[in-house]
This record gives C-alpha cells, sequence and structure tokens, in this order.
C-alpha cells in the first residue's frame, strides 16, 4: 500500500477518535452523579427549642418556644473579592403537629431580619389529646431563610413529654380523733403549682378547710396536718381527701384517697397529738443528741421530704 494511502488512513482513525470523544463529553451526555455548584459564605443558623410545661398532661395546653439565632460574628465577609452581608432574613418558621398533639397556632411569616449574634423567639401553642398515651411525640420544625434567590429550609425535631402521673396522697399515720396527717408527693419530672389538699367526710369538720401547699418541685414530698372535730366520735368515717393542681395553665384533680377515721382513735404514746402538741415519745435529752446529726443531713433531704 502507497505510504501515503497510510498517513491518510491513520490520519481519518485520529479524527474519527477526536469526533467520538467530543460527542462523549458534550453536556448532557454524561450523567454525573456528583456535580460542583458555587455557594455563597453564608452564616450557621442555630435553633433550639422548649416546652412549657417541660411534661404535658392528656388534654393540657402548652407552650412550644423556637429560638432562632445567627451564630456569625461579624456583618460582612469578603470572599473571592465579593462582600456578602452576614444578615439573615427569616421568611416562615412552622410547626408541625401529629396525632397526640395538636399545634394551634399558625405559622409565621416574613419574621424579621437577624444580624450577627441576635436571636428570634416565636412561640406556638400546643395541645396534647385527652386519650394521648405516656411517651414522647416529635413535632416538625419547618424554617426558611435566606435569600429569596437561594433560600435555605431548616427542618428540626421538637421533643414533646406526656405523663399522666397526678399528685399522691399518702397516710404518714393513722388519723385520730383530733387529726390526720398525709404525704403529698409529686412524683412528675416537672413542678407543679397551686398545689390543694382538699378533706371531705360527713359530720366531720377540718382545720384548715383546705392545705394550699404551692409549688411542688419534682419529686418533693410534703407532710400536712388536719385538725379533725367528729360530730358523732363513735363511729367510723370515712375520710376523702383530693388536690388540685396546675400543670402549667391547665387545671387537674387527683384521684381521691380514702382513709378510715376508726370509734376511739386516739393519738398513742409517742405518736403525733394535735398540731402544736411536743411529741412525748423522746425526751429531751435524746433530742439533744441527736439534734447535730439532724442538722448534718437536713440540707440534703430538705428538698425530698418537707412538713407545712
Amino acid at each position: 500500500m502507497p505510504k501515503d494511502c497510510m498517513i491518510s488512513n491513520r490520519a481519518l482513525a485520529l479524527l474519527a477518535s477526536i469526533l467520538i470523544l467530543a460527542s462523549a463529553l458534550a453536556p448532557g451526555a454524561l450523567a454525573y452523579t456528583h456535580s460542583y455548584m458555587y455557594r455563597v459564605p453564608e452564616p450557621t443558623i442555630v435553633i433550639e427549642s422548649s416546652v412549657s410545661p417541660e411534661v404535658l398532661m392528656p388534654g393540657d395546653t402548652g407552650i412550644v418556644s423556637i429560638v432562632i439565632e445567627n451564630s456569625a460574628d461579624q456583618y460582612v465577609v469578603s470572599y473571592q473579592r465579593e462582600d456578602f452581608s452576614f444578615t439573615v432574613p427569616i421568611y416562615r418558621v412552622e410547626l408541625n403537629g401529629t396525632e397526640r398533639i395538636e399545634v394551634l397556632t399558625a405559622p409565621y411569616l416574613d419574621v424579621g431580619t437577624i444580624g450577627p449574634g441576635d436571636r428570634i423567639t416565636v412561640y406556638f401553642n400546643i395541645k396534647a389529646d385527652e386519650t394521648t398515651t405516656d411517651g414522647t411525640s416529635f413535632l416538625d420544625a419547618h424554617i426558611v431563610s435566606g435569600y429569596r434567590e437561594a433560600p435555605s429550609e431548616m427542618n428540626r425535631k421538637v421533643p414533646v413529654k406526656v405523663d399522666s402521673s397526678d399528685v399522691m396522697l399518702i397516710q404518714a399515720e393513722a388519723p385520730t380523733s383530733a387529726s390526720a396527717s398525709l404525704d403529698v408527693a409529686n412524683p412528675r419530672q416537672n413542678t407543679l403549682n397551686a398545689v390543694t389538699v382538699v378533706p371531705e367526710a360527713e359530720g366531720v369538720e377540718f382545720s384548715p378547710k383546705e392545705y394550699y401547699i404551692g409549688t411542688m418541685e419534682a419529686d418533693e414530698i410534703f407532710t400536712i396536718d388536719f385538725d379533725l372535730t367528729a360530730a358523732s366520735p363513735a363511729e367510723a368515717v370515712d375520710l376523702l381527701f383530693r388536690a388540685r393542681f396546675k400543670n402549667g395553665d391547665t387545671w387537674h384533680e387527683s384521684e381521691v384517697y380514702t382513709t378510715t377515721l376508726k370509734p376511739g382513735a386516739e393519738a398513742a404514746s409517742g405518736g403525733r397529738g394535735p398540731p402544736g402538741e411536743e411529741r412525748t415519745g423522746m425526751t429531751k435529752a435524746a433530742a439533744a443528741v441527736l439534734l447535730p446529726t439532724v442538722i448534718g443531713g437536713a440540707y440534703f433531704w430538705r428538698k425530698r421530704s418537707k412538713r407545712h
């Protein structure tokens, strides 16, 4: 074969290879799994949430607070010979409920702009269903921020706990014709407010009519005393007690606790007599010996057990 012909064939083959390669590299010819996109600098947005009260009861209303913070430390950042503002507009904040927890507040629109180090707090009213069971539900918080040309969307889970436990009433000592003593306990994980114990019994007068304790911290116990005056001391009488309290802004009543005042039940020697009387079972000498030990442990037990 002539040398000129061989060179021509090689040139044609090389040209064909170049055309095939160019065709393969043409836009859209290959589907890349990852592609490069130029992104401008932007500040980090920190989102925090809290619930009040910390733990709901079935039927409770509460408030979810969502805090949006711009964690940048400067207003303008220079990048590739361009200046970028680190103020962030917040366009939408939305909280979505679950089957057990309803969100009562509509989404917030055009909330405002937060500069470096600034924060915005928005509030949502929520309600736990009356039939909800104990446990934790996760509400969906959705935030749209940034600039309209390239908005940024963020999603967060907001945990909401539900616990049906209420105030516990426990007999501290057997009731006598003169008094009745109860231990009042808060077994919940959160603080309760306006705790009041209400007594009731046929033919019995109580003093005080209602016993106001007030605030009870989680796992706190109080011992309370009622003076009794029974119309018929010779008859057995059922003494009924219930507690009223607030969890957040919602009122609740505990289950009724019942104990029986038996005929002729008097304060035993060493037991508790009417409020204000000194115990006879412990001598003053014994009390003096125990006093330092009691003082040493008093602070530790003060939260766990208090006497009104």
